[in-house]
C-alpha cells in the first residue's frame, strides 16, 4: 500500500481525531472517543510501519488491523458487561475477573500485546530489516560526525 502521497491526508485525519477524541471526553461520550482512540493509533502506526512511503499489505493485515479490530471487541465487550452487570454483582466471573474487566486484560492488554509482539516480529523485514537498520545507523553517525565538525 502507498501510503507516502496520502501522508498528509493521513495526518490532518490524526489531527481531527485528537480534536474529536478532546470534544468526547469533554461531553462525556467516553466510549465513542475511546473507539475513535484505536482508530487514530492504528493511522500512528500505518505511518510508522511504513518504509518509503510504503506499508505492507501483509503488515496491515496482521499485526495492525488485527490489534485494532481485536481492541474493538475487547473495549465493546468491557462496556456491554459493565452496563449489565451496572450496580450490581455479576453472577459468573472470567479467570476470577468482573466480566467487563476480564475483557479489557484479556483483548485490550494480553490480546494487543501478543497480536503486535509476534505481527512484528513474524514481518520484520517488512517493517525494519537489518540492511535498513544498519543504514539508519549510518545516517546517525554521519550526522554525529557532521556535528562534531561544527
Amino acid at each position: 500500500m502507498d501510503i507516502g502521497k496520502k501522508s498528509t491526508g493521513i495526518i490532518l485525519i490524526i489531527t481531527s481525531l485528537w480534536v474529536f477524541i478532546t470534544i468526547c471526553g469533554w461531553n462525556g461520550n467516553w466510549f465513542v472517543g475511546l473507539i475513535s482512540s484505536v482508530v487514530l493509533m492504528l493511522l500512528y502506526m500505518m505511518l510508522g510501519a511504513s518504509k518509503n512511503g510504503k506499508l505492507s499489505k501483509k503488515l496491515f493485515m496482521y499485526p495492525l488491523l488485527s490489534w485494532g479490530v481485536l481492541w474493538i471487541v475487547g473495549f465493546y465487550f468491557s462496556k456491554y458487561y459493565a452496563d449489565v452487570f451496572a450496580g450490581k454483582m455479576p453472577n459468573f466471573s472470567i479467570l476470577g475477573f468482573h466480566p467487563s474487566f476480564a475483557f479489557t486484560i484479556l483483548t485490550y492488554w494480553i490480546g494487543g500485546v501478543l497480536t503486535l509482539t509476534v505481527g512484528l516480529n513474524i514481518f520484520t523485514d517488512h517493517w525494519l530489516s537489518d540492511e535498513d537498520w544498519d543504514n539508519f545507523k549510518e545516517k546517525i553517525k554521519a550526522i554525529n560526525s557532521a556535528k562534531e565538525e561544527c
